[in-house]
């Protein structure tokens, strides 16, 4: 039951606790980014309410198994209706990668083209999240299969060669 969704009921009651648009992008950061940190590290950051912590954390490990999955689905929450905003939700995220903010400064030196929609940035901001997430989760956590040659195009969908892209990491 941890790795499973949330139901339309637990959404409500999480989103009356605490905005769950911010927290998803909050915790797509922790899920996304560099290395696996523990619950303890970041969760007094992603709770606005103390009892938010089961239904956050069970998100929080349905998102980790969605990313490891099948992260070319993602799909961010406010996409799915209802009141959940895009810009609260690129907030959450921001304030994620805040919560371990010198293991994100390679992505943010190698391509903060990849950062900008977060930071509402680019004419067409929103429809950007989407594919950034993607190509950050593939730099941090690249797909398990066949190795990747360094004059092979770079498997985050940068369309750069791998050794000018991901292999500088």
């Amino acid at each position: 039951m941890q790795h499973t969704p949330l139901n339309d009921d637990e959404y409500d009651a999480l989103d009356a606790l605490q905005d769950v648009s911010w927290l998803e992008g909050f915790l797509t950061a922790v899920v996304i980014g560099p290395g696996a940190p523990a619950p303890e590290g970041w969760l007094p950051a992603a709770l606005k309410n103390p009892a938010a912590e089961p239904l956050a954390l069970r998100h929080y490990h349905y998102m980790q198994t969605w990313m490891s999955k099948d992260p070319g689905s993602f799909e961010p929450i406010y996409e799915c209706g209802g009141s959940w905003g895009a810009e609260q939700w690129c907030d959450g995220f921001m304030a994620g990668m805040q919560a371990h903010a010198a293991a994100w400064a390679p992505l943010q030196a190698s391509h903060p083209e990849w950062l900008a929609p977060f930071q509402h940035q680019g004419e067409d901001w929103e429809a950007a999240v989407t594919p950034s997430v993607i190509q950050i989760n593939a730099y941090w956590h690249p797909p398990k299969g066949p190795k990747v040659g360094r004059n092979d195009p770079c498997p985050c969908g940068s369309g750069k060669k791998y050794k000018k892209c991901c292999a500088d990491a």
